[in-house]
């Protein structure tokens, strides 16, 4: 198992006999594709900073399929699942469950390859400062990040990506700490901070001694150090 950061929310892993894709929204570099084998892009909403119809273009000797949150524009494409929240779909040896989302879109959770990775999209505790954003209901926002947290509180976590949002201020680490404490996932890995790299440091220094595995990196389309193999 591989993992190459893209972009901001964007992720690449590869399996063996399989590719998975979330939220890209930029180029992927050649060299992270692999002809023949099955790629599959995983979109949670159709923010700009999540997706691109640019996927599509996706030539066919990677044999893409697309698995999109039903706010994402009908493709003529006969490989394209797709979901609303709340729902569940075998595919390519993956077991895909969709959750919530606390702006829009949805969340996956996948068992694929004796892994288990949760892609929380803009799942977050977006608990922004008023004088932004004074529409936002600060103890709204808490309530319906836990409460979507709850609906999968018995669910085993391996392979999180949370987001850790620079915007939020002093509260851009209260969604990633909630996350960490309720489910003690092997790997958290921080994302929705577009190139602000520093961001993760600054979480792993807020959140302390934990079991749960942070791991840094600095830059776009690079494959993500491979430190839990041997502490695991």
């Amino acid at each position: 198992m591989k993992i190459y950061h893209l972009h901001h929310s964007g992720f690449l892993i590869q399996f063996e006999d399989k590719t998975l894709i979330f939220d890209c929204f930029t180029h992927i570099p050649n060299s992270l594709l692999r002809k023949s084998i099955p790629h599959y892009f995983f979109v949670t909403h159709g923010h700009s900073d999540h997706y691109t119809a640019d996927i599509f273009s996706m030539d066919r000797i990677y044999k893409p399929t697309y698995i999109l949150s039903s706010d994402i524009p009908k493709v003529s494409t006969f490989q394209t699942h797709t979901m609303e929240p709340y729902q569940h779909m075998s595919l390519g040896g993956m077991d895909i469950r969709t959750f919530g989302s606390t702006d829009q879109g949805l969340s996956y959770y996948i068992a694929t390859n004796q892994h288990r990775i949760f892609h929380a999209g803009d799942l977050n505790w977006w608990d922004w400062d008023t004088k932004l954003k004074p529409e936002i209901d600060p103890e709204q926002e808490e309530i319906d990040f836990k409460a979507e947290i709850e609906k999968m509180k018995n669910l085993p976590m391996e392979f999180a990506f949370v987001p850790v949002d620079p915007r939020l201020g002093d509260s851009f680490y209260k969604a990633g700490q909630y996350f960490i404490e309720t489910f003690h996932p092997k790997v958290m890995i921080p994302m929705h901070f577009m190139d602000d790299f520093g961001i993760i440091k600054k979480f792993k220094d807020k959140i302390g001694n934990t079991e749960t595995i942070i791991p840094e990196f600095n830059q776009r389309n690079v494959k993500i150090k491979n430190t839990w193999a041997e502490e695991i």
